[in-house]
């Protein structure tokens, strides 16, 4: 009977793990757009917020240049422009309960061309807090869905 306990101890501590795993993330991120139309390989402003919903400090880690880079679209087709810039600080910011941390994201929508008619496409963006720990798993939390008519 008690040569079992070590494997029901590393049992409980792996689904107890999964149990933390699959806990909602005090963040929130939401995108909304500025106009709902866009043309195709164009630019187009997407606002960004990172909401604390949680009833603590929340710190997110962002760069102040390459914020851009914590972005990635939920289909293959949305891309997100990147910026260049002097010096790229990792910047601590300390959300209360109910703040958020809001910034513009400039991104485009690459679709096949077609015959000139309006193609709906709906996606959410995944943001990467910044890490600089090598090997660290960093998973996206992932937006409200938006959809934009994209003229081809």
């Amino acid at each position: 009977m008690y040569k079992h306990k070590g494997i029901v101890s590393a049992l409980l501590v792996s689904f107890a793990g999964l149990i933390a795993l699959g806990q909602e993330s005090p963040l929130k991120v939401e995108i909304k757009l500025a106009h709902a139309t866009a043309n195709n390989y164009e630019p187009f402003s997407v606002a960004t917020a990172i909401r604390n919903t949680g009833t603590e400090d929340q710190t997110v880690d962002v760069w102040s240049c390459s914020y851009p880079t914590q972005w990635t679209g939920d289909i293959p087709s949305v891309r997100v422009n990147l910026v260049g810039c002097k010096k790229n600080d990792l910047q601590h910011l300390k959300l209360k309960p109910g703040e958020a941390c809001e910034r513009p994201l400039s991104i485009r929508i690459e679709l096949p061309a077609g015959n000139g008619k309006p193609e709906a496409v709906t996606f959410r963006m995944g943001f990467k807090t910044a890490t600089l720990e090598i090997g660290k798993e960093n998973i996206p939390v992932w937006s409200n869905a938006v959809t934009v008519s994209v003229t081809k």
